[in-house]
């Protein structure tokens, strides 16, 4: 990834992380930011056994696609916050071409990479492959 990362430091602190989103515990499926810049960022979850979407030690599709679109609301959330507007809520209108190869377990620590293809408006269209380590998922 090119070293235009507008982060001084990953972002780990939870309370600012719930700032920026409109998830809470036991739904809020990401705990870190450490890649942005205006077009693309990386988040990251640590499954936790506690998690709402754990199943039998491994973390469930359902789960999957919530971390990749709170990463997504992540990215959002904080490019509101430096240029100092309200943070909004949004939503998905559709999911094109999912593939979901492997599920990640427990303790693991899956990463979401979203990078923005389209802008217009209040809409944005965005590319998201998660990761354990190198593997996607």
């Amino acid at each position: 990834m090119p070293n235009n990362n507008l982060l001084e430091n990953p972002i780990t602190d939870l309370a600012f992380i719930k700032s920026l989103l409109p998830h809470r515990e036991p739904m809020l499926m990401v705990d870190g930011l450490s890649f942005y810049n205006d077009s693309k960022s990386v988040s990251q979850l640590t499954i936790s056994g506690e998690n709402l979407f754990v199943e039998n030690n491994l973390f469930a599709e359902s789960g999957l696609i919530e971390h990749m679109a709170q990463s997504a609301a992540l990215m959002i959330g904080y490019k509101y916050h430096i240029q100092n507007l309200p943070i909004r809520e949004g939503f998905i209108a559709a999911i094109k071409n999912l593939k979901i190869d492997r599920l990640p377990y427990i303790n693991d620590c899956i990463s979401s990479t979203i990078e923005i293809t389209y802008e217009l408006a209040n809409m944005t269209n965005v590319k998201i492959v998660t990761k354990l380590t190198d593997y996607v998922l």
